[in-house]
Formats: structure tokens, sequence, C-alpha cells
């Protein structure tokens, strides 16, 4: 089945002038609208089309954009040949090209990559700068699993248990070690509250001074 253009549609050529293309509208409009044709209700249904092809080649760019639609397919606008999407093959202004684009959207959404490479960098540098001049916070609260470093108390059965460090003679864990291992240096060895292992212990030194 063919479809008419809109050249076919408002029954001018497809060199037609500006003035054609608009007196042609007029008389169809004069002939088609609804109003005129209520009664009779013949050719009331022809209205949208014809207002779709003035839409159209009354207005440069989207003219310009259709012609090359045209030109892309196999028949040319006399023809009565359907617009495609094809790309228009004719060298067109910028604004042409970016109604061409808008209602012929071809491919998937393009990713603007450069601009998010950009922003991650950014980020990135930003993360490291601030870690570089970052202060160490404050110890958390103990939250009763061993580390190295955490302070202890000792508990009844020779266990010991985390607490808060508060200075010095405090009693710090310097190895965390398996059951069946022995503490190196001479440092006492208890068993954690917690069943996890053995803690070696060390009173923190008195700074000097």
């Amino acid at each position: 089945m063919t479809t008419r253009t809109h050249y076919s549609v408002l029954g001018v050529s497809g060199d037609a002038s500006q003035d054609s293309i608009r007196e042609a509208y007029r008389r169809l409009a004069r002939e088609f609208h609804p109003d005129r044709t209520s009664t009779s209700g013949a050719g009331g249904d022809k209205m949208p089309a014809i207002n779709e092809a003035y839409r159209i080649l009354s207005d440069p760019a989207r003219r310009a954009v259709y012609d090359a639609s045209l030109r892309g397919s196999t028949l040319a606008p006399s023809n009565g040949a359907p617009a495609t999407s094809a790309r228009p093959t004719a060298k067109l202004s910028d604004e042409a090209m970016r109604e061409w684009r808008y209602q012929n959207p071809v491919g998937p959404a393009r990713i603007p990559w450069r601009p998010l490479a950009f922003f991650s960098l950014i980020v990135i540098v930003g993360i490291v700068v601030l870690a570089q001049f970052s202060k160490p916070g404050e110890p958390g609260a103990p939250d009763g699993i061993l580390r190295t470093g955490d302070c202890v108390e000792v508990l009844p059965n020779n266990l010991v248990g985390e607490v808060l460090c508060v200075g010095e003679g405090d009693l710090v864990v310097r190895q965390f070690i398996a059951f069946d291992r022995p503490c190196s240096n001479g440092r006492a060895a208890y068993q954690d509250r917690q069943g996890m292992g053995v803690a070696c212990i060390e009173v923190r030194p008195t700074p000097a001074g």
C-alpha cells in the first residue's frame, strides 16, 4: 500500500514555493474544514493530514529534513512515497539536522564517558587528599572483640576482657594467638573471655621524661 506524501496531500509539486504551499493549504482548509463538511459528512477526516502536511512544509527547517528523508528513500516526493527515517544524504543546516535527529532517533543513548571519567578522577583525588590530612579519630568504645593494641582487664579464671584505654599503666594486647601457641618476649598469656584465643599482655610503659 502506498502512503501519500505531504506534497501530494496538499496537491503541490516537490519544488513548490512557500506561497504555493500556503495557498494550497488555505484552499483545502476552506474545502474540507469540519465546519463545512459536518452536514454532508464528506471530507472532514482529511483535515488532520492537511494540517500535518502544512506544519511540515511551511517550516523551512522541517521541510529540508522531510525532503532529505524522501531523497533517502527509493522514490521521489512526487511519486507519493512515504517518508523514511533514512539519514539525509543532502547537506543540511545545523537547525535542520537537529530537527532530523529529534524526529529520527537512531541507536542507543550515548553515555558521556569523558565527563564521567573526569568527575570520577576528581572524586578519587579528593578522597586521597582528605585521607592524607585527616587526623585519626578517638578510639571507639570497646566491642568485646580482642585485637592487637586493645586494652584489657584481668578477670577471674585467668581471663581478660576489653576495656577503654586511659593511658600509662594500661594492660595492652601485643599479640593475639591460638590456644596452642606460646607468647613471645616473655609476655603474660591470658585467655580471651569470648574464647577466641590467647591474648599476650604487657603493661603500657610510662613515657620517658
